[in-house]
């Protein structure tokens, strides 16, 4: 039953008093567990001084209360209640009843159980021992919280027994005679009930009998009668173990002839006796019938093997007994949501499961009053879990015991994603669906998928991939130069700026950087990603395109300029071809000693001739020495340094740390990045000598420190800020300084060329102009043309095609008049922002340029040609479908469409495994002029403006 309603202190008691130790602890919902209350759509739990104060949507939360906000998709349920656990004692007494034995003597109060209080679990029940009539007293304990007797919930809890099989085992009492002697002897075995269910019935009257009168008794031990007159008087229960049904009758009748309170634990064969167990009132603690983490076991195949009853607790609460769950025995609480879920099998709702594992238990352990529900005036205990309570998805976040967290989770950098529907990219929609982000990729993607241990799980209406503007200016700063072929954009990138980040939050998150103008010899589009935060992840594809222009002014040039590069690039491409098809064929000839080495060799001969030992040794000398001076030369430092674990303070936390150097005869510069010593890129400088580096720079968090040296081809040091020391030990990733110099270029001395081996193919000079056409006669890079009238149109796909090409036509104001002479030929259409197109001879009806061409079968996609204006490229696309194209068609072209015709689909474009993780999170359909796009991640991590 769903409720909104604010749970309040009695009013008899005093108001709260503003203190630091009041905490409001907020989420999306809120399972009260008590009459199955649920609030959602956000609500609070206020705790003062480790109590509750308020559970509800509308608790007044004071100014001076400290927040903690687990977010809209987390949910708050009680701290979990284990009614059994395999804490406490292990060794019974020798005496087949022991109710002295008390089991708060056997557990430590003062222990640390991270791993139970992982799983949710803030209250266990102890028992004394196992495998006897009575073994003695259980306790209740917190498993977190105030240290010793701050712990303890109830130290006698209950007289724990058992009359099945395990008890029934008890060996015969001895206890040797002091002082022993020849006329005494050593005493003899004394047997001891129960033998058998009757025995055991026999023993517990005659125990009752005892305890009625305490006295001495020989055969159940001097203070076995008084122990338990006084659990008796205290008005304990007896929780005795039964399995069979003869067991579980004879309890039943026994407890209910004596008038005792009883409670069942076992029950594995009392499902036909559901009926007699609700109508006596017993609670049942069911422990589950399966042994998760472990082998299957083989029950046998005869008729008469006993198989467990996994509806067991289904069936006793269908009948009205109350049920609480357990693990099975001697395995692990930890798992204990587990083990509710799998006792729902048979029909019990989620949140009797729920009640079976909190304020049920508590209940019938005795300490309700204190914990297992969220309700005014208890402790403060409870969990905050990614997920819906029983859920197998689920996993905890983060727990509380009294106020205060006993555990959290670790920062996962794992998110999931789960949505009403999954727009996929490729014209596929999951509903629902869901989607695993890690490590900056998209690792699964279906109607259900893992959820990682403390991952993150965000819910909402919709998502799909980010958008892709296939030709926009965000980046060159309102700059029209246009770069040479060559150019690498790459190079000028940083990390992006508050426009960039506005660009990826109104869901374009990857853009094709064009320049506002096409050089004669084909001008280069970088694909890259504003808004990431990773440089290295930024760039997709540098070049990703190559942009052309056909048209001319004097309409007899058209598309001259663009032949005549396509045929050097063809040119070239043979050049290459020829070459790799020489160097399979050729043979390395076998290797020969240099010249300068036979040389020595031979006047070191004649020396050792002439001057015989003295020369030999002083021979042995000179080669140590050299060996000695070669061992460890100094390695190069230019180039890219990565460090994924380096270790920060004492704790040893593990940061990134990444650093650029540029090495000119001994002077260094470059960058650092490291969060944890600046929150901005350093620039450093400073000198190498052989193996040391010294660096110093000025970061966020003040003046900046690298002391590093190179050893076996890696560098290993430290970065100091103020307090905090970062050691790391960095391998070269690059040996190229890939971030662009500012300022005067300097020269570099040119390695000098080895000798090339006789015969071996010439290797064929690199032209970097060429470079990028040469992939695309190879299919792997693409060329968008500059291209109007549809005579012209004609001709540059021809062209192409006589290349082998098939281009990306730009502009094409009038590819839809040759729709049908194109289809098949080009990769697509980036037609203008003129959606709609009104002829003249048409009357009043209008063309939907980019409609006719999508169904025609030519892929089309949308482009800003803008710089921050990319945020507005959605709305290209939705007034497109206003006017009668595919919405999911639209969709299509702003991602996998667009990522199919730039190259760039192995990157981005779609949600599927193993591509980048750049998602939108919607709260309507895509393109929905009512839809908002509510979070957006790109490389994994959510674009924030702040």
């Amino acid at each position: 039953m769903l409720s909104t309603l604010l749970l309040t202190v009695a009013a008899a008691a005093p108001p709260p008093v503003h203190g630091r130790d009041l905490v409001a602890v907020q989420a999306g919902t809120i399972h009260v567990v008590e009459e199955g209350r649920v609030i959602e759509g956000g609500g609070t739990v206020l705790i003062r001084d480790g109590k509750i104060v308020g559970v509800g949507q509308d608790v007044d939360i004071p100014d001076d209360a400290r927040v903690v906000d687990y977010g809209p998709t987390a949910v708050i349920i009680p701290g979990l209640v284990a009614a059994d656990s395999g804490f406490g004692g292990r060794s019974p007494s020798g005496r087949t009843a022991d109710p002295g034995l008390a089991a708060i003597d056997q557990v430590d109060t003062y222990g640390t159980y991270a791993s139970t209080l992982a799983g949710g679990v803030t209250t266990a029940y102890v028992s004394p021992a196992r495998r006897r009539l009575i073994a003695g007293h259980g306790a209740v304990v917190k498993l977190g919280g105030t240290a010793g007797k701050g712990r303890v919930l109830d130290d006698a809890s209950a007289i724990h027994g058992s009359i099945s099989a395990d008890a029934r085992s008890t060996p015969g009492y001895w206890e040797p005679p002091v002082p022993a002697t020849v006329d005494v002897g050593l005493g003899v075995e004394r047997p001891q009930l129960p033998r058998t269910t009757m025995g055991a019935m026999i023993a517990l009257r005659e125990l009752l009998a005892l305890a009625a009168d305490p006295k001495a008794s020989e055969e159940y031990g001097p203070a076995t009668g008084a122990d338990l007159s006084a659990m008796i008087k205290a008005g304990k229960r007896w929780r005795m173990r039964a399995e069979t049904e003869n067991e579980i009758r004879a309890l039943l009748e026994f407890f209910d002839e004596n008038n005792l309170p009883l409670v069942l634990t076992g029950a594995g064969r009392g499902g036909k006796l559901a009926e007699a167990i609700a109508k006596s009132g017993t609670p049942v603690i069911v422990p589950a019938a399966v042994l998760p983490n472990a082998k299957p076991r083989d029950l046998g195949k005869s008729e008469e093997a006993v198989w467990p009853d996994q509806k067991l607790a289904s069936t006793l609460s269908a009948a009205g007994v109350k049920v609480v769950v357990v693990p099975p025995l001697d395995y692990p609480i930890s798992d204990l949501r587990f083990y509710a879920d799998l006792a729902r099998r048979g029909g019990m709702t989620p949140e009797t499961a729920l009640a079976a594992i909190t304020l049920d238990a508590a209940t019938v352990l005795g300490v309700e009053k204190r914990v297992g529900s969220l309700s005014a005036g208890k402790d403060a205990d409870l969990v905050v879990l990614n997920g819906s309570p029983l859920a197998p998805t689920s996993s905890v976040l983060a727990t509380w015991i009294d106020g205060d967290i006993a555990w959290k989770a670790h920062e996962s950098e794992s998110v999931v994603l789960e949505v009403d529907h999954l727009y996929v990219g490729n014209g596929e929609t999951l509903s629902p669906g869901q989607i695993l982000m890690e490590n900056g990729r998209i690792v699964e993607v279906g109607r259900r998928v893992a959820h990682p241990i403390g991952c993150t799980v965000v819910r909402g209406t919709g998502a799909m991939p980010g958008m892709i503007d296939t030709l926009g200016h965000l980046g060159l700063e309102g700059s029209s130069k246009v770069p040479a072929t060559r150019f690498k954009y790459s190079r000028m990138l940083e990390t992006g700026d508050f426009a960039d980040r506005r660009v990826a939050q109104a869901g374009v998150t990857t853009v094709l950087m064009t320049p506002r103008g096409i050089g004669g010899s084909g001008t280069p589009a970088l694909a890259y990603k504003p808004a990431s935060e990773d440089l290295e992840r930024m760039v997709v594809a540098d070049p990703a395109v190559m942009h052309m222009q056909w048209s001319n002014s004097n309409r007899l040039k058209s598309g001259l300029q663009v032949k005549s590069i396509l045929q050097k690039a063809t040119e070239y491409k043979k050049k290459w071809e020829d070459y790799e098809e020489a160097i399979a064929k050729w043979v390395p000839p076998p290797p020969e000693p240099p010249e300068e080495e036979k040389e020595d060799d031979d006047e070191e001969d004649e020396e050792e001739s002439e001057n015989g030992e003295d020369k030999d040794e002083e021979k042995s000398k000179k080669k140590k020495k050299k060996k000695k001076k070669d061992d460890d030369p100094p390695i190069p430092v230019t180039g890219v340094w990565l460090a994924e674990s380096a270790s920060v303070g004492e704790d040893g936390e593990c940061v990134r740390l990444r650093m650029q150097l540029l090495d000119t005869d001994g002077t260094l510069e470059g960058y650092l990045r490291c969060d944890a010593v600046s929150e901005t890129l350093v620039a450093v400088e400073g000198k190498r000598d052989e193996h040391s580096v010294d660096l110093t720079g000025f970061g966020s968090m003040g003046d900046v420190a690298v002391s590093a040296k190179t050893e076996k081809g890696k560098l290993l040091g430290q970065v100091v800020v103020g307090d905090v020391e970062v050691c790391f030990q960095a391998e070269q990733t690059s040996k190229e300084y890939v971030v662009a110099k500012r300022g005067e270029r300097r020269k570099e001395k040119r390695p000098e060329k080895a000798k090339a081996p006789k015969g071996k193919p010439k290797v064929p000079g690199i032209n970097a102009d060429l470079e990028p056409f040469r992939a695309a006669l190879q299919g792997e890079k693409a060329v968008v043309v500059r291209v109007e009238r549809q005579d012209e149109i004609l001709d540059c796909v021809d062209a192409f095609e006589s290349f082998g090409i098939q281009p990306i036509l730009f502009g094409a104001n009038d590819a839809w008049k040759v729709s049908d002479k194109i289809v098949g030929r080009v990769r697509g259409v980036l037609l203008n922002h003129r959606v709609i197109y009104s002829d003249s001879k048409m009357g009043t009806r209008k063309r939907n340029r980019y409609a006719e061409l999508a169904n025609a079968g030519i892929p089309v996609a949308f482009h800003s040609s803008a710089e921050e204006g990319a945020a507005e490229l959605p709305l290209v696309a939705a007034y497109a479908v206003s006017q009668g194209m595919s919405p999911a068609g639209a969709v299509h072209a702003l991602t996998q469409g667009a990522a199919e015709m730039m190259e760039i689909d192995g990157r981005v474009g779609s949600l599927k495994p193993g591509l980048d993780a750049d998602v939108l999170l919607l709260d309507g359909d895509p393109l929905d002029l009512g839809t908002s796009i509510l979070r957006v991640w790109v490389d994994g991590r959510e674009v924030r403006l702040h």
